[in-house]
């Protein structure tokens, strides 16, 4: 099952979507009017989550004038997402932080995933824009292709068994 697809990128929007062929979706849409790199700030929050270096993390994806903020935690091998929406413009609200979660107006979404598999559809999905035809279209749509983020990522990923919640290099999706 697709959990995780970029949906779409096009002049200055980018939009992402979990579950996007189950019965709820949820769906963030990030404007780069204020120059918030929601997609390089979403890799390396589940970064942060798979090396341990937090229990969750609070993203803002600027609508406009809105704003969505995605919270995702960690709970063992599996992955909370949650996405709420918030009646305060994106401009008076910060990228990321726990105090995300004091302005929050509605839940729209909130499902729970495999780390694994996340990861596996997340990584998936921007490997798709990592080179060529894909890279130019991101990098003229949006911006600077996350590498960094992307790569470290990619290495977290790759330290995990599946079976276990870590993927076992021998039997280990190329990344």
């Amino acid at each position: 099952m697709n959990i995780f697809e970029i949906h779409k990128i096009s002049w200055g929007w980018f939009e992402v979507c979990f579950t996007p062929h189950g019965e709820k979706q949820g769906f963030l849409t990030n404007s780069d009017y204020l120059q918030c790199d929601a997609p390089a700030l979403f890799l390396d929050a589940l970064a942060n989550l798979s090396e341990n270096k937090s229990r969750e993390e609070w993203l803002c994806w600027q609508d406009e004038p809105g704003a969505y903020v995605l919270h995702i935690g960690s709970e063992g091998a599996n992955i909370l997402v949650g996405i709420y929406y918030s009646k305060k413009d994106s401009l008076d609200l910060p990228y990321s932080g726990a105090e995300l979660a004091e302005d929050l107006d509605e839940l729209v979404y909130s499902q729970v995933f495999k780390i694994h598999d996340l990861l596996d559809d997340v990584l998936t999905e921007f490997s798709l824009y990592e080179n060529g035809n894909g890279l130019r279209l991101y990098n003229a749509h949006w911006g600077d292709f996350p590498q960094k983020e992307y790569h470290r990522l990619r290495q977290c990923a790759a330290s995990f068994d599946k079976t276990l919640g870590k993927y076992d290099k021998m039997f280990c999706f190329s990344y």
